[in-house]
C-alpha cells in the first residue's frame, strides 16, 4: 500500500486527518487542543496536559499506569505543549506496535484508543482537583523547568529576543509561564482548566502509522465527533494558524549581562511575503547548511562565532538567526550577519550554491515520509500554514523555485530585534 492520506471536518471544531503507510509497524493517534495563547491559562494548560498523560480515573497511580502501557506491548502516552503563531498546542500522543506485530495477535490498539479516552475525558479529579500529592509533584516539575530554561542560556537568549520580537502579541507568551504563577497555581485551578479546555479548544485528531487500527480509529473519532456536537461554547472553526507579526518601525535593540562564559546574539528579520517555501530555500542558503554563508563565512572564515544558523518562525513570517559569539566580537559578528544578508540580496551566490542548497532542502522534506510520527507533524504543519502538501508536492515546488524567487525572498526579509547577552563586566556594542 502507498501512502494514504485524508482530512475531515466532521462537525465544527474538529478536524481529523489520517496519514498512513504499510510499511510502518507502529500506530500512533495525536489529540491536539488548539486555544489562543493567554498569560492566564497557556501555563495551566501545559501543567493539564502533563497531568493527563500520566494518570486518568481507572488508572490513578503512576505505577499502574505504567503496568498498563507494559501489557500493551509497552505503548506510551507522552503529551507536548508548544507555540504555533498565536495559539498554544497541547495535546497527547498514544503509540505503539501495530496490531499485525503482537505475538498472538492481539488487539491492543484498540486497548491503547481507550486509555487515550480515558486520560482525555476521565482524569483522575475528584471533588473538584486532582489527588494532591500528585499534582504538587507536578507543580515542582514544572517550576523546575521554568528555572532549566533560564539556567540554558542558549534558550533564555533565544526566549527572550523572542519576547520583544513579538512584544503585544500572544507568540510572546510563554507555555511555560513564570515562576511567579506557577507557585501560585492550584489543584482546583487545574481541575477546572480541563474543563475550559476541552469546551473551548478546536481539536485536531491525527492517526499516523501502518494503518492496522481502523477499529481504535473508530472508537476516537466517535467518541470525539459526540463530544464535539455537542459543545456548548461558540468554538473557532480554525482554517491555519498563521498569525503575520508587524515590522517595528525602527529595529528594537537590546542588551542584558549575565553570569557566563559566551555571549549570545540573537536577531529576527519579518517579511511581508507569503511565499514560504521561497523563505524556507533562502533561510537554508543564508543560515541553514554546514555550506551556508552564515555558517562558511561568519564561522568558519572569520571564526566570530561557535555557532550562526538561521531558521524561520512557523506561522509567524519571521527568521531566527542565532549564534553564540566570543566575548568582545559581538559587534563584527552583527555586522558580518547583516553584510552576507546584503551580499545574498545583491546576487552574491552562484547557481551551484543555489542547486546544493535546494537538493538539502529537499532531502530534509522528503526524510519525513521515513517516520511516521514526522510524516504525522509535517501534515500537521500543513494544515497550521493552510497548505496541503505532500512532502513530493512540496519539493517539487521547490525545484521550480528560481534565482529570482530567492532574491525577492531576500529582499522582503527586514530587520526588527537585535538581542545581546554578554558576560558580566563585558562590554555590549552600541
Amino acid at each position: 500500500m502507498a501512502l494514504y492520506t485524508s482530512y475531515e471536518r466532521p462537525c465544527r471544531g474538529l478536524v481529523i486527518a489520517h496519514s498512513e503507510d504499510e510499511k510502518f509497524n507502529t500506530e500512533s493517534i495525536v489529540v491536539r487542543f488548539i486555544v489562543p495563547l493567554e498569560e492566564k491559562s497557556s501555563q495551566k494548560y501545559t501543567a493539564l496536559v502533563s497531568l493527563m498523560a500520566e494518570s486518568c480515573r481507572e488508572y490513578p497511580d503512576k505505577a499502574d499506569m505504567a503496568k498498563k502501557l507494559a501489557s500493551l506491548y509497552g505503548a506510551s502516552v507522552n503529551s507536548f505543549a508548544y507555540r504555533l503563531g498565536n495559539s498554544l498546542c497541547c495535546g497527547l500522543a498514544v503509540s505503539s506496535i501495530g496490531d499485525r506485530y503482537t505475538i498472538n495477535g492481539e488487539n491492543i490498539t484498540e486497548e491503547c484508543a481507550k486509555l487515550l479516552l480515558s486520560c482525555i475525558f476521565e482524569p483522575d479529579i475528584t471533588n473538584g482537583e486532582f489527588p494532591r500529592e500528585y499534582f504538587e509533584q507536578k507543580k515542582r516539575q514544572l517550576i523546575d523547568k521554568i528555572k532549566s530554561s533560564f539556567n540554558n542560556r542558549h534558550t533564555y537568549a533565544v526566549t527572550k529576543a523572542r519576547d520583544i520580537a513579538f512584544a503585544g502579541e500572544p507568540a510572546a507568551v510563554s507555555p511555560l509561564g513564570s515562576e511567579e504563577n506557577a507557585n501560585a497555581l492550584t489543584s482546583a485551578a487545574l481541575a477546572e482548566s480541563h474543563r475550559k479546555l476541552l469546551e473551548n479548544a478546536f481539536i485536531s485528531i491525527s492517526f499516523c502509522g501502518g494503518g492496522t487500527n481502523k477499529g481504535a480509529q473508530k472508537l476516537v473519532k466517535d467518541a470525539f465527533v459526540k463530544f464535539a456536537s455537542k459543545r456548548k461554547a461558540e468554538v473557532a472553526d480554525i482554517h491555519d494558524l498563521n498569525a503575520y507579526s508587524p515590522l517595528k518601525a525602527e529595529p528594537h535593540r537590546a542588551d542584558e549581562k549575565i553570569d557566563q562564559a559566551q555571549s549570545k546574539l540573537v536577531m529576527f528579520f519579518k517579511t511581508a511575503g507569503k511565499n514560504i517555501y521561497a523563505d524556507r530555500l533562502a533561510c537554508e542558503l543564508y543560515g541553514g547548511t554546514p555550506f551556508s554563508k552564515l555558517f562558511m563565512n561568519v564561522r568558519e572564515k572569520l571564526s566570530l562565532c561557535y555557532y550562526c544558523q538561521s531558521g524561520i518562525v512557523e506561522c509567524k513570517a519571521a527568521m531566527l538567526v542565532d549564534s553564540g559569539v566570543e566575548p568582545g566580537n559581538e559587534e563584527k559578528a552583527y555586522n558580518e550577519i547583516i553584510a552576507q544578508l546584503e551580499a545574498l540580496r545583491g546576487g552574491d551566490f552562484t547557481d551551484e550554491e543555489l542547486e546544493n542548497t535546494k537538493k538539502y532542502l529537499i532531502g530534509a522534506i522528503r526524510s519525513n515520509y521515513d517516520s511516521a510520527e514526522n510524516l504525522n507533524l509535517w501534515y500537521f504543519y500543513q494544515f497550521a500554514r493552510g497548505t496541503a502538501y505532500s512532502p513530493d508536492e512540496a519539493a517539487a515546488l521547490i525545484k521550480t523555485l528560481s534565482r529570482e524567487d530567492v532574491l525577492e525572498s531576500l529582499k522582503n526579509f527586514k530587520l526588527d530585534t537585535v538581542y545581546t547577552l554578554t558576560p558580566e563586566g563585558g562590554e555590549a556594542y552600541a
